[in-house]
């Protein structure tokens, strides 16, 4: 007998993604990392019980996202195998689906896979640089993370060139402070961007640095879930660039917010 939820309206017989997403967030704010690979178990299950190939689809990319963020890599290329499986029968070009695309890349690419990310990254770049207006944030996203990859294939010019893409579509926005915690990670890249040159830049080290403190540190940003993950990313790069007082500040920070939503 097919299931119905009397406090739902999407269609029954698929996995309701905008209900499973907030309750995402939910836990992610909390920092219950626990509780969110026990949600996304399920609802896999579900989905394939369900044949919903569409709503499975969108649960690996957060699986995909989840482990590659928990440093859990057989269980990340378990769900990108699966993912990519379905987006093969996929025949159509949206941005939803490219934006998969950029998360299995980004995924590979963290677990050294780079020659099988390129390909993933090239789709998200079409897709998104088609589709896209040309100030749309989304970009800044992939700008970021394309850099990251050229950066590993010495591609340093180029690498260069996105992360500064990414920073002018941010500034761009009608209200950046929003995506301040997006413009510190951009900031801090491009300080690491300068540990791959043959000689490192101090002085652009320091004034990445300090962007990426100032940006974090805006009264406007707001103090939720994402905030606090990109405090503890950004304190781990700190500590890397010898920033010991903000590697301790940020990753205080951090905890501090994870506390406060529990």
């Amino acid at each position: 007998m097919e299931r119905k939820c009397c406090c739902s309206k999407e269609q029954t017989g698929t996995v309701p993604i905008k209900r499973v997403m907030d309750k995402l967030d939910a836990l992610a704010a909390r920092d219950d990392a626990d509780e969110m690979e026990r949600v996304l178990d399920y609802w896999e299950s579900e989905a394939k019980a369900l044949g919903d190939d569409k709503g499975l689809l969108e649960i690996l990319s957060e699986e995909i996202g989840f482990f590659r963020n928990g440093k859990k890599r057989e269980k990340c290329l378990r769900a990108i195998d699966e993912a990519t499986g379905l987006l093969a029968v996929e025949n159509e070009n949206s941005v939803p689906l490219a934006t998969i695309h950029l998360n299995i890349a980004t995924s590979l690419k963290a677990f050294d896979k780079l020659d099988e990310a390129m390909p993933h990254y090239e789709v998200a770049k079409r897709i998104y640089e088609s589709k896209l207006e040309k100030d749309d944030f989304r970009l800044a996203g992939l700008f970021n993370n394309y850099a990251s990859a050229l950066t590993d294939l010495g591609d340093l010019s180029g690498a260069e060139e996105n992360y500064k893409k990414a920073i002018d579509i941010i500034l761009s926005q009608d209200e950046p402070q929003k995506f301040y915690p997006e413009l510190a990670i951009t900031y801090v890249n491009l300080a690491g961007l300068e540990y791959a040159k043959e000689t490192v830049d101090d002085d652009k080290v320091d004034a990445y640095v300090e962007k990426a403190r100032l940006a974090l540190d805006d009264e406007r940003v707001e103090r939720d879930g994402n905030y606090a993950s990109v405090c503890r990313k950004c304190a781990d790069s700190f500590g890397f660039f010898g920033y010991f007082a903000l590697k301790e500040e940020f990753a205080t920070r951090a905890q501090k917010v994870f506390s406060e939503h529990k």
